[in-house]
C-alpha cells in the first residue's frame, strides 16, 4: 500500500518519526481510487532528503496523500495557528510541497488524533478551535457559491463539521452524513441541498 510506503519513507529519513495515520482511513471511511492517504509526521530530525524520497515512494505507487510534519513539541502544546516544518501533497494533478507554514487545520487533525487515542504525543486541543476553522471553511464555501465539483465534498465536510458542533464527536464523512440524515438533513448533492448544509452546520 502508499501508506506503507510513506511511512517507510519518512522512518528512513526521520529516525525519531512517530507516523500516525489520520483522515478517511482511521476513521474508517477509505475508499480506494476516491479518499486520499493521510500522514500526520511528528519528528525533530532535519527533513533534508524527505521530499525525494517521498517523490520516489510516489511514482512506485501513484495515489493522492497529504503529509504534514511537525516537531514533537508543537503536537505537544498546541496552539490556534500550529507550525508546520514540511507538507508534501499529490492531489492527482499536482505535487505540491510547503515548507514552514502555520496551518490552522492542523488543530483539527490534532483532535482528531487525540480522539484516536494519541493523547501521549499531542496535547489538548480546545474544542472551540476546531470550531472556528470548521466556520472559516463554511463561511468560505458560502462565500464562493455553487461549486459543482466540490458539492459532494462540501456536504459531506458540513456534515462533519455540524456533528462536531453538537456532540464534539469526530467522525467519517459516511457517518456524518447518516447522523444528519437522522435529524432531519437532507444530505444530497445539489446547490440548494449543500446551501442548506451549510447553513446547518454553521449553527
Amino acid at each position: 500500500m502508499l501508506l506503507d510506503r510513506l511511512a517507510a519513507a519518512c522512518s528512513s529519513v526521520l529516525p525519531d518519526a512517530t507516523v500516525i495515520v489520520t483522515g478517511s482511513l482511521a476513521l474508517g471511511d477509505y475508499q480506494p481510487g476516491k479518499s486520499d492517504v493521510d500522514l500526520l509526521v511528528l519528528s525533530d530530525a532535519p527533513t533534508d532528503g524527505l521530499v525525494e524520497a517521498v517523490e520516489q515512494t510516489w511514482s512506485q505507487e501513484p495515489g493522492e496523500f497529504d503529509l504534514r510534519v511537525v516537531r514533537y513539541a508543537v503536537a505537544a502544546r498546541p496552539r490556534r495557528r500550529p507550525h508546520r516544518v514540511l507538507g508534501i501533497s499529490d492531489y492527482g494533478d499536482r505535487f505540491e510541497v510547503e515548507r514552514d507554514t502555520e496551518e490552522a487545520d492542523l488543530v483539527v487533525e490534532f483532535s482528531v488524533c487525540r480522539q484516536l487515542g494519541r493523547s501521549d504525543v499531542i496535547g489538548p486541543v480546545p474544542d472551540e478551535w476546531v470550531d472556528e476553522v470548521g466556520a472559516a471553511v463554511l463561511t468560505r464555501w458560502k462565500t464562493i457559491g455553487d461549486d459543482a465539483p466540490d458539492r459532494e465534498l462540501m456536504a459531506l465536510t458540513a456534515c462533519r463539521i455540524w456533528r462536531f458542533r453538537e456532540e464534539r464527536v469526530h467522525c467519517s464523512k459516511r457517518a456524518a452524513a447518516q447522523w444528519a440524515r437522522e435529524r432531519g438533513a437532507d444530505v444530497a448533492y445539489d446547490d440548494a441541498a449543500v446551501r442548506t448544509l451549510l447553513d446547518r452546520a454553521s449553527g
